[in-house]
């Protein structure tokens, strides 16, 4: 887990409902036609909010600590960039800066653009592409976002402003008719929440989706391979459980993308030039790739939470749903009227994280107490606020343990404070230190890529036992963009976990 505060948003949903963007009108040339048009950030404002939203990013959800891996979606990231707009010899010099590209270290399939441009797929993406055009077309589509400053074109027609509202939704019904829904919100504060809830419209992803198979096809890609995945993504979407930020839900589906992108492909391609599909270099890198989630970076077994990284454990409410992420941890109650963020305070000691806590304009503390949790210094402090939905009740545990402050908030409507108090106290009165070794040892499932020995279906393939990992014998399938009883080739190339 790493320092972030995310109860900070909570508090300040409640008791202010602000957001940070304040979006302006700006005329400027567009890289992509050519024209002037309005936008809402100036280029060099966009340049600004995607390094700012950057690093929160990298805090929420990490990089993923594989150089070859980056280094490899980099080179083919700069290929691709290339062949875009915005290195067109007549785009205007203020568009040749620098582009960042990240693999960030989360099992969601997913990428995305920041404006200014910061672009960024997941370890899961990887997963899930089967060849080296597929990445080129996905990162050829987040290019696109970019280049046709569609943040800043959202900006302008203020969607930023419904921000506020989404934020100070997070404590009421919405959030805990759907548990997943509080996850969303709460995965990311400040700049990078506010840019990643502007949704694209259709419009957008029809021209980022001519784009991103344009740059492809320029490249030299073999870019109708992209239909695949994205048929990919539509299995994906169909399953229960996709959370924010996910390409589903950032991107919204314009169209039968499949014959779009394999339209698009003929049309982009170059008569008699070489189309290269790149399986056998994207293979290479993805052996060993961390696949699911990462038991390293904590785990629910039975009724308990451990993390094996940083070596504690805590019990998680029979039949409450949890949310694991780097940055938080968040338990939501069946009757979706209470829920637990844990997650590291910014603070050296228990005193110092309550007093922060006590400061926080329009919180009413009712009461503030020392006390000690399996042998550790804590501070317990009780308190009250006002949201749109009425009083809401709070208990926050401060923990201090191994030179850090963990914090437990339970937040509930204040008359159900006393129902769900004791569920509260069973959780964080027992936070504890984590010493048995199978837990400490635990490893993540990796990829592993392997020729068909035979023909058969699918699913003779799949390992005994994979299920251990967190995937299903047909999420397996999907990862492979097959189905469970389709044939495969003997000699044809497999990802298999280890």
């Amino acid at each position: 887990m790493k320092t972030k505060l995310i109860s900070r948003l909570i508090l300040t949903s409640l008791v202010t409902g602000a957001f940070l963007l304040t979006p302006a009108c700006v005329t400027e040339r567009s890289p992509v036609t050519g024209q002037k048009k309005a936008y809402g950030f100036s280029w060099e404002q966009e340049r600004q909010l995607g390094k700012q939203g950057d690093a929160e990013i990298i805090q929420q959800y990490g990089l993923y600590d594989d150089p070859q891996v980056q280094a490899y979606v980099q080179r083919v990231a700069e290929g691709v960039l290339q062949t875009s707009d915005l290195r067109d010899p007549d785009t205007p010099d203020m568009y040749r800066t620098p582009m960042t590209f990240r693999v960030l270290d989360s099992p969601i399939v997913n990428a995305f653009a920041l404006p200014g441009g910061y672009v960024y797929v997941t370890r899961g993406l990887l997963s899930h592409v089967n060849n080296e055009a597929q990445l080129a077309v996905v990162l050829g589509h987040e290019i696109g976002h970019v280049a046709a400053r569609h943040s800043a074109r959202q900006a302008l027609k203020a969607q930023v402003g419904q921000l506020g509202l989404m934020a100070g939704a997070i404590i009421g019904s919405q959030v805990f008719d759907n548990p997943e829904t509080a996850g969303q919100l709460l995965s990311l504060t400040g700049q990078a929440f506010q840019l990643l809830m502007m949704k694209y419209s259709r419009d957008d992803e029809r021209q980022a989706d001519d784009l991103g198979v344009r740059y492809a096809a320029h490249r030299g890609y073999d870019a109708a391979e992209g239909a695949d995945f994205f048929d990919t993504l539509a299995r994906l979407g169909q399953k229960d459980g996709v959370v924010l930020p996910s390409w589903m839900s950032t991107h919204p589906d314009p169209g039968d993308r499949r014959r779009t992108v394999t339209q698009l492909a003929r049309q982009y391609e170059r008569p008699l030039a070489a189309k290269v599909d790149g399986q056998d270099e994207l293979y290479r890198h993805l052996d060993g790739l961390v696949v699911g989630n990462d038991p390293r970076e904590g785990f629910v077994e039975g009724n308990a939470f451990y993390h094996p990284k940083l070596r504690f454990q805590f019990p998680v409410p029979s039949g409450w749903k949890v949310k694991n992420e780097k940055a938080y941890v968040l338990m939501a109650a069946p009757d979706q009227k209470a829920m637990i963020i844990f997650e590291i305070a910014p603070a050296k000691t228990a005193r110092e994280a309550a007093a922060r806590m006590s400061q926080t304009q329009g919180l009413r503390v009712v009461q503030t107490a020392p006390q000690r949790v399996n042998g550790l210094n804590a501070v317990v402090v009780h308190a009250e606020a006002n949201s749109q939905q009425g009083t809401v009740g709070l208990l926050n545990y401060f923990i201090e343990y191994n030179r850090r402050v963990y914090s437990f908030m339970g937040v509930t409507p204040a008359a159900q404070l006393n129902q769900h108090n004791r569920q509260f106290q069973s959780v964080m009165s027992r936070f504890d230190r984590l010493d048995d070794p199978r837990k400490l040892n635990v490893q993540p499932a990796r990829l592993a890529i392997l020729s068909a020995p035979r023909s058969a279906p699918f699913a003779s393939f799949v390992p005994t036992g994979s299920t251990r990992s967190g995937l299903t014998a047909e999420e397996l399938a999907v990862l492979n963009q097959v189905h469970l009883n389709e044939t495969i080739p003997a000699g044809a190339r497999l990802k298999i976990l280890r």
